[in-house]
């Protein structure tokens, strides 16, 4: 599997400032060279100091240099020639179904990579800690954050997906349940996720937002962020549904790794719902 670590770079470039950008346009010219340099060296031909390096690598979702240079030499041999693609108004069917095959296959391919394993771990904790898992997400996300109900649903924990923010607010109010909120907001600037996920934070609830890699607002207010990739959205947005299967890889690895926490338990409880779903559809 590739990372398309320079995809990445490349996707962000924006996102750092100025002297960060220097050094990812300096790798992106230069990348086999990288591989060779120390931080120093990378910071004497960038033009910035060792210590802008480091940050860089942290901006970009790298925890060390050392990573970077392992990450571009693996990618220097095995190149990754996925890029996303929109489509056009010649496209043919076929055409059209590689694309965005090719669009989802490699967003989520990055996502996994980029996902964070203490993270997930420190997720994982977090819902099986609370006693109700509060879910926000508006447009495409409102999707997820029902798939995420419908999950953990299943084995045992109770999951309020956020659908009018006054009821939920005069609900949760009235309630002594400890409770965890996960934001999901691809682009991390929605205004009405930021509001309610600050207002949840100031009552001492743990937030967590799910979220596309780079600085934004939703990253900046959480407890706990979980990056998906980057994915570049293109005129007419393809990118919309290649991060929504960012998104959804992400739930999947996240649930999983609950599953493992206590293994027997929440697969007799997966078992138990499938049991009396189909003792259901039995009686039809």
């Amino acid at each position: 599997m590739n990372s398309n670590l320079l995809g990445r770079i490349e996707s962000l470039l924006d996102e750092l400032n100025k002297s960060e950008r220097k050094i990812g346009n300096y790798i992106l010219a230069n990348s086999a060279a990288v591989i060779k340099m120390t931080a120093s060296q990378l910071a004497q031909q960038s033009q910035t100091s060792p210590a802008t390096v480091i940050r860089f690598c942290r901006s970009i979702g790298i925890e060390s240099f050392t990573d970077l240079k392992l990450q571009l030499s693996a990618e220097y041999q095995h190149p990754n020639h996925g890029k996303y693609s929109d489509i056009d108004s010649t496209e043919s069917i076929s055409e059209l179904k590689t694309k965005l095959l090719g669009n989802s296959i490699q967003a989520m391919e990055e996502t996994v990579q980029l996902l964070d394993e203490r993270t997930v771990i420190r997720v994982c904790d977090e819902i099986r800690k609370a006693d109700v898992l509060y879910i926000y997400g508006i447009g495409s996300s409102s999707l997820v954050a029902e798939d995420i109900s419908q999950k953990w649903s299943r084995i045992g924990k109770e999951c309020l997906v956020v659908k009018d923010v006054h009821i939920f607010l005069a609900n949760m109010s009235s309630s002594s349940k400890k409770g965890v909120f996960l934001a999901i907001s691809n682009s991390g600037d929605t205004p009405e996720i930021i509001r309610l996920t600050k207002f949840l934070a100031k009552q001492g609830i743990t937030t967590m937002g799910l979220t596309q890699l780079g600085s934004n607002a939703l990253s900046k207010v959480v407890d706990i962020t979980i990056h998906t990739v980057r994915s570049k959205e293109a005129i007419i947005r393809s990118g919309a549904t290649s991060s929504l299967m960012a998104q959804l890889i992400t739930i999947d690895v996240l649930f999983f790794a609950y599953l493992l926490t206590d293994y027997e338990k929440n697969m007799e409880d997966i078992h138990r719902s499938r049991k009396i779903i189909q003792e259901y559809q039995k009686g039809m």
